[in-house]
């Protein structure tokens, strides 16, 4: 079965969260009160959708059925990043570019979206192992790519940690959290709609409790599935 998307325009979120977890261990503190921690850089993303938008029949049974294909921890899902503060041309060419496409007769897809168009075009300038935490990159269009932005490679999401333009088409970065698998040359990474590939944080996340039976604002968590 592919990975099922969350619907974004079904099931709007109000506050979303999605950051990385970090990995570290303290151990018991010395009479002197000092502690050592040792930390990884191979942190776990996690993601709350917060106050997510459930108030009508659509929604209530979009809600279920992804509650239904999930089944609890068993199935992953993958979790739209957002397009806040990703790398953009600027002006109303943004919101022209991005803007979704319609059929022919004006019409959208039946969950409200419509055909997307590309505006941030970057693809990997080489081949990269896994764990790796830096790879040069080709800019054939868009906005700066700045650090603190993210992009997903395939199902797999990362956040920019440098950016080292090299040219005004060519740059070295480097990212968290490591690589999760391995990337081709020419591979695309994603920026305007990047996802990460993830699972409910515990079985029972989905419940969803309605008021008078017709409507509710739940809050579901998301851990990276590795």
């Amino acid at each position: 079965m592919a990975t099922i998307l969350w619907p974004i325009c079904v099931l709007p979120v109000q506050n979303p969260l999605i950051s990385i977890a970090s990995r570290s261990l303290t151990g018991p503190a010395s009479v002197s009160g000092k502690s050592q921690t040792a930390s990884s850089d191979a942190g776990l993303w996690k993601a709350t959708f917060g106050n997510v938008v459930v108030n009508n029949r659509q929604r209530v049974i979009c809600w279920r059925a992804i509650e239904t294909l999930l089944e609890g921890r068993l199935n992953a899902i993958l979790i739209p990043r957002g397009r806040d503060y990703q790398p953009r041309v600027g002006g109303s060419l943004d919101a022209d570019l991005l803007a979704a496409v319609p059929h022919s007769d004006g019409g959208l897809f039946d969950d409200g979206r419509g055909y997307i168009g590309q505006v941030t075009n970057v693809h990997l300038a080489g081949s990269v192992a896994p764990r790796a935490v830096s790879a040069s990159i080709i800019i054939k269009s868009g906005g700066r790519i700045e650090p603190g932005q993210d992009f997903s490679i395939g199902e797999r999401l990362y956040r920019l940690r440098s950016v080292n333009y090299t040219s005004p088409t060519a740059a070295a970065i480097t990212f968290r959290p490591p690589l999760r698998e391995a990337a081709a040359l020419g591979d695309r990474l994603e920026f305007d709609d990047p996802v990460c590939r993830m699972k409910l944080a515990t079985d029972d996340a989905m419940d969803l409790e309605l008021a008078l039976r017709r409507f509710g604002n739940p809050t579901v968590n998301f851990i990276e599935d590795v």
